[in-house]
């Protein structure tokens, strides 16, 4: 519970949409922030099954005091369709994870996954430049994330996904977006020094299949999660048991609402 939120006819809203949806942090995070400002305006989550998600856009576009929501898996690719327009970094991603209400009332996609990450990892003091990263996954998240890490200055960025044609694209795209071979595919096995990072949803059940062999990882490496319920993860627990330096994915995200809560108050505060 956030001290100083008041639920009143005024107050605008703020969604979260994702399928689960128990494990998002970014309400109680971002109403801390929205409080503090005094803000008329409160984050919901809101679960949302993938069948369901044109149905209950409609309803949300339908909802004049809705500022906007944040968007998690599994609908940070298809809801890009969706969007009556998308920010030029979301479209070069290929992914959004924050809808913002514009002043004409549409819907418009940004992208604050990748600069979220980033932010975190530097508040932590966590090395990115010249250092090689390797991404486990390829969907939204990932492909924020590997765009952010080479912008950070990372030396290389190795992609891996069980679908080997993904993580493919995934460099090639960001290979054409900044002209230089700095992204490529390979497996799942991380190397000396290198900042490890598990972009998939794999992590959120206890039953979860790990993304790597843990047994792989060596003190000196650095395995970050996006996942930040629970905010340590079997993986993370199994990496910090080797002497790993570990990353919760609640850096992830603390690293990232306050740019998304300026960015909604640039219309709505």
């Amino acid at each position: 519970m956030v001290e100083g939120i008041q639920i009143r006819g005024t107050t605008r809203l703020m969604g979260i949409i994702g399928d689960p949806i128990a494990q998002a942090k970014t309400p109680g995070t971002i109403n801390t922030i929205f409080a503090s400002r005094g803000l008329d305006i409160v984050c919901v989550p809101l679960q949302v099954p993938v069948e369901e998600l044109e149905a209950v856009w409609a309803g949300l576009k339908g909802m004049p005091n809705l500022v906007g929501f944040g968007v998690t898996v599994p609908h940070k690719q298809s809801a890009l369709e969706l969007c009556d327009s998308i920010d030029p970094l979301a479209k070069r991603v290929g992914a959004i994870n924050v809808v913002r209400r514009e002043r004409d009332g549409s819907f418009r996609g940004y992208q604050f996954d990748g600069k979220g990450f980033v932010a975190g990892l530097r508040a932590e003091g966590i090395v990115i430049e010249h250092r090689d990263a390797l991404v486990l996954g390829a969907g939204g998240a990932a492909m924020a994330i590997a765009f952010a890490l080479v912008e950070a200055g990372a030396e290389t960025i190795t992609i891996s996904n069980r679908t080997l044609q993904k993580a493919q694209a995934l460099a090639e795209t960001v290979n054409a977006d900044f002209g230089k071979l700095v992204a490529k595919a390979g497996k799942p096995e991380p190397t000396t020094g290198q900042l490890v990072i598990n972009a998939t949803s794999l992590g959120l059940n206890d039953d979860d299949a790990l993304p790597l062999d843990p047994g792989l990882l060596r003190p000196g490496m650095t395995m970050a999660e996006v996942i930040a319920q629970p905010e340590t993860t079997r993986l993370l627990s199994e990496a910090a048991g080797r002497g790993v330096e570990i990353h919760s994915g609640i850096h992830m995200i603390k690293g990232q609402v306050g740019l998304i809560a300026r960015h909604i108050c640039e219309i709505w505060g």
